[in-house]
């Protein structure tokens, strides 16, 4: 049995510290794996889903590994890729994904014996049968390319780890997993990565936290209905929005979503909290991955369910009305890595915009019926999450307030009275340190805050009747209105000269722009906000 991951650092564009190009991953490989000096992760996963990142990487990764640090990739870290979900529509993507591994597994059984490369990650089409596909592709082009090089591949396997990205794939864990170990004759163990970023997008924070809640404790239903163990890998980041994967919030997240056996260690954390930090954190996550799993009896499920559905509507409605302008600051959000794609050719994330899929699941007609309207209002073409969560913080509305307090407040009135307290108190007890953290960075007031119209105002209100706000950090705001301010200026063609831009945030400290071009400037004013914030996303 194979030694599972604690901590897997990923290649996400979410630091607002640093930008890594593609040519520097393979020494930042190295320096996530190193113990002394670096970060001391376990996995490295090398991202080809919608990256421009070179097929030669993997095997440039398991070269240094050997040549820097004198470890067995396979055996004392891992290094585990994750690839394109269709083959229909991307199947040359796929296949030099396969390729890729192959050269990995090539060097390593030249050096070590070992198969060294052993998993790949997919994301998952919502069909079991897709998924134990793409495992004999993986397999087939293994041996294929083994014939050709004169390496046997006799034993060896390469297993998948899908991917499940929505709430409706969460949902679906213990229909589409057991089919999965069905189909692939799985009999010892099988890793599901449930990821919160998209879902988090398309359907809100709180609706993306719950429905992590119950996917965590699906997959341990799974397990012990099919006799294999089930290990679940949480995809988040520092951001609440994206999971509050921070050492300050450690107690808080590793209680929340306990039973999760692997964490992302994403760019963020790693650069924007820096080594010290994200080494402690990783200390605590491997301590913790022995507690006992989320549990839920059908009476709690029920409730989150509904609450999932209330949560996402109150989202959608109130996204709506913000959708365009995000949208349009969106482009003005610097790249941190070298991507290829555009969202819209990326076929896994058209499937996680599938609105109807999320419908099947959803009990309550009204809360439909609003769902379907504003969903399909809203989410025609989203920005990558990264996007929308720098855009949305860059103008003081943390994404964590829209729709939480009007769904909070409908929870009370529709479900009854004590519901609230029973999710902040039982349900997700850590949405109060999501707030504190969040609401620093607010700007309540309309004029400079061209995102909080009276609706989202009005929920801003009803949240702080149910959970305490801190003191908004008036460093952060001030620059918040300069970056708002230029932007609007920009989008309105009044700004399009060249000009130097010095500010004074504090008696001590001066912030200068001096790169000239507006969207220089721009770019450089929301990395600094993201760094007062601890992460670009």
């Amino acid at each position: 049995m194979r030694v599972i991951p604690v901590a897997m650092a990923t290649q996400h564009a979410d630091s607002a510290t640093r930008h890594v190009s593609i040519q520097e991953e393979p020494d930042e490989a190295v320096l996530c794996f190193k113990r002394d000096g670096g970060f001391g992760c376990d996995e490295y996963l090398v991202d080809y889903m919608g990256k421009l990142t070179p097929y030669h990487q993997i095997g440039q990764i398991v070269r240094k590994i050997h040549e820097e640090l004198d470890l067995i990739p396979g055996v004392d870290v891992f290094v585990t890729p994750r690839m394109v979900s269709s083959f229909k529509e991307e199947p040359f993507r796929q296949l030099m994904t396969m390729l890729a591994m192959t050269e990995g597994i090539h060097y390593c059984v030249q050096h070590f014996k070992e198969q060294g490369i052993v998993e790949v990650v997919q994301a998952a089409t919502g069909i079991a049968k897709e998924l134990k596909e793409c495992k004999k592709r993986c397999e087939s082009t293994l041996a294929l390319v083994g014939r050709h090089l004169k390496m046997s591949t006799k034993g060896m396997e390469l297993r998948i780890i899908p991917l499940f990205g929505g709430v409706t794939e969460h949902l679906s864990i213990q229909k589409i997993v057991p089919a999965f170990i069905k189909n692939a004759k799985i009999k010892d163990y099988v890793r599901i990565f449930i990821g919160k970023s998209e879902a988090a997008l398309l359907y809100g924070h709180l609706a993306s936290v719950l429905s992590c809640k119950l996917a965590i404790a699906s997959c341990y239903k799974v397990g012990t209905l099919s006799d294999v163990d089930v290990y679940p890998i949480l995809g988040g980041g520092a951001l609440p929005f994206r999971g509050h994967i921070t050492l300050e919030n450690a107690d808080n997240f590793l209680e929340e979503y306990r039973g999760v056996r692997t964490y992302t260690v994403q760019s963020g954390l790693r650069y924007d909290h820096g080594p010290d930090k994200t080494s402690a954190l990783i200390q605590k996550m491997k301590e913790a991955v022995s507690k006992e799993p989320l549990e839920f009896d059908a009476h709690q499920l029920r409730e989150m369910e509904r609450m999932i559905f209330i949560f996402a509507k109150n989202y959608l409605v109130e996204m709506s009305e913000i959708a365009e302008k995000v949208s349009m600051i969106a482009d003005y959000i610097p790249s941190q890595r070298d991507r290829l794609l555009n969202v819209e050719e990326v076929a896994y994330f058209r499937e996680l915009r599938n609105v109807e899929s999320i419908l099947g699941l959803c009990p309550d007609k009204e809360v439909k019926k609003s769902i379907l309207e504003f969903a399909h209002a809203t989410f025609r073409r989203p920005p990558r999450w990264v996007r929308v969560v720098a855009s949305a913080y860059t103008y003081g509305l943390p994404p964590e307030f829209i729709g939480a307090g009007s769904a909070l407040n409908e929870i009370e009135r529709v479900m009854g009275e004590g519901r609230v307290e029973t999710f902040l108190k039982d349900i997700y007890p850590s949405f109060r340190a999501d707030i504190k953290f969040a609401s620093r960075f607010l700007d309540r007031d309309p004029e400079h805050n061209v995102l909080l119209t009276p609706k989202l105002a009005d929920s801003v209100k009803m949240l702080e009747s149910f959970v305490e706000f801190s003191e908004p950090d008036n460093e952060y705001l001030l620059l918040s209105r300069v970056a708002a301010s230029y932007i609007e200026n920009v989008l309105t063609g009044k700004a399009s000269a060249a000009k130097k831009l010095a500010l004074m945030i504090n008696e001590s400290k001066i912030s200068e722009y001096l790169n000239g071009t507006s969207r220089e400037n721009i770019s450089q004013l929301i990395l600094d906000l993201g760094r007062m914030r601890k992460s670009l996303a």
